[in-house]
Parts: structure tokens; sequence; C-alpha cells
């Protein structure tokens, strides 16, 4: 397993946005709230995505309103993950 300081800039990139679409995803579904500030603006473009009668872009419209709060939420959690290596195996959700 390697930590986020041991990934090269590339693998660094890759895990922030994958921290990003998990975020986004998890907000989407409903399985993650933010303090009152961020859940407003949240809130806010889901509101505009149901008024535009497009809800598929609710993730576009939440990067738009509040996207740099969501990145520094989907460093911090890079940062704090580990990687496996191309050799090991990973089993999840055993808690």
């Amino acid at each position: 397993m390697k930590k986020y300081n041991e990934l090269t800039e590339e693998q660094k990139k890759t895990a922030v946005e994958k921290c990003l679409t998990n975020l986004l995803e998890a907000i989407v579904e409903g399985a993650i709230k933010f303090n009152k500030r961020l859940q407003k603006k949240i809130d806010h473009a889901c509101n505009k995505a149901n008024n535009m009668q497009t809800p598929w872009f609710y993730s576009e419209y939440i990067m738009e309103t509040c996207g740099d709060e969501l990145k520094e939420v989907a460093q911090i959690n890079a940062e704090a993950s580990l990687y496996a290596e191309a050799f090991e195996c990973v089993i999840d959700g055993i808690a």
C-alpha cells in the first residue's frame, strides 16, 4: 500500500478526481450532508437543476455553485487514503 505522498503527480491528480467523483455521487444520492453554509449551496444547485427539469445535471450545477469547497474536501480525502499496488489484494467492506 502507498500513501498519497508516495504517488506520482499523475496518480495524485487521478486520486483527487476519483475522490471528487465519489463525493459528488454521495451528495446526489443524499448519503452525505455538510455544514449549513455548504449544504445550502448544494441544495440551491439541486433546486436549480430541478427547476430546469434537468436533474441529471445535479453534479454540474453543484460544481458550478461550490466546486472549490468540494475540491478541497476531495483533496483531504485523497490525502487520507491508502492506495493498493497492482500485486496487492484489497478486501473492502468487511467492517
